[in-house]
């Protein structure tokens, strides 16, 4: 297995978590200047940078954690309050920090008078590119591990992460749903499909495929499995898949045609 620590420069050590969020953010604006020259969401490429630094700060780094806090495990923060912004002791949530970014650009788009659907359907495009880093990430430090292979036929696919068991590389199997799911964005994009289009494809896409990854990998230990079998990522993912449908629908109502 790698190292979790990439380098170090002098005290302190840079870890490939560290990297991998910063690689993420630099590709998804690379991604977003690049689109909006062929469509024209934002005046410049100014907007992007402002815009991409206060949902990466608020909605991913800040609501992610406070997803993390209050959906995955609320009773030990409560008794240990100082802890709670402590980012770097590990737990973020994808679906905390994903309503945390979609109030943060709402109100930036209405701030600025920027069409909704439009730059919504923009920035959900390098999303799932962002996200494969940070998946690649937690396969190299070892987390988010993935469900024992009880089938010795699949074993062959397993990895050991220190204890003992053979499991599945969930990280893996999450890093290849974000670049399948970045890859029918983009091909979506240069159709130019109507308004909120690619925001609801994104919210159905990604809640199908992330529901089915999460049959691969392993519950949070403090609170097992709900029904028997699933995860509690995997009820949220469901819940995006309805809420892309809802979109959908409010789409067909507002223009029919």
């Amino acid at each position: 297995m790698i190292n979790p620590i990439a380098f170090h420069i002098g005290p302190f050590s840079v870890h490939w978590y560290g990297i991998a969020y910063v690689a993420g953010l630099l590709v998804a604006i690379l991604i977003l200047i690049r689109l909006n020259r062929k469509r024209k969401v934002f005046e410049n490429s100014e907007q992007i940078y402002d815009l991409t630094f206060w949902i990466f700060l608020l909605g991913v780094i800040v609501c992610g954690r406070l997803g993390y806090v209050l959906f995955y495990n609320p009773v030990y923060y409560l008794q240990h309050p100082t802890e709670i912004m402590m980012v770097w002791k590990g737990g973020m949530s994808f679906h905390g920090g994903l309503i945390g970014s979609i109030v943060v650009g709402y109100t930036y788009f209405k701030k600025h008078k920027i069409d909704v659907w439009r730059a919504a359907d923009l920035m959900v495009v390098p999303v799932p590119l962002a996200l494969m880093f940070g998946r690649l990430a937690n396969f190299v430090n070892r987390e988010l591990v993935g469900r024992v292979i009880e089938n010795k036929t699949w074993q062959w696919l397993g990895v050991d992460f220190g204890d003992g068991l053979i499991r599945y590389p969930s990280q893996l199997f999450a890093a290849g749903k974000d670049l399948l799911l970045f890859t029918i964005l983009l091909f979506l994009f240069s159709g130019k499909p109507r308004p909120g289009t690619l925001i609801a494809s994104f919210l159905m896409l990604y809640g199908t495929l992330r529901f089915l990854v999460g049959f691969f990998r392993e519950p949070d230990a403090q609170i097992g499995f709900l029904f028997h079998y699933l995860t509690l990522g995997q009820l949220f993912s469901f819940l995006m898949i309805v809420a892309g449908m809802i979109v959908f629908w409010c789409l067909k109502i507002r223009s029919p045609k």
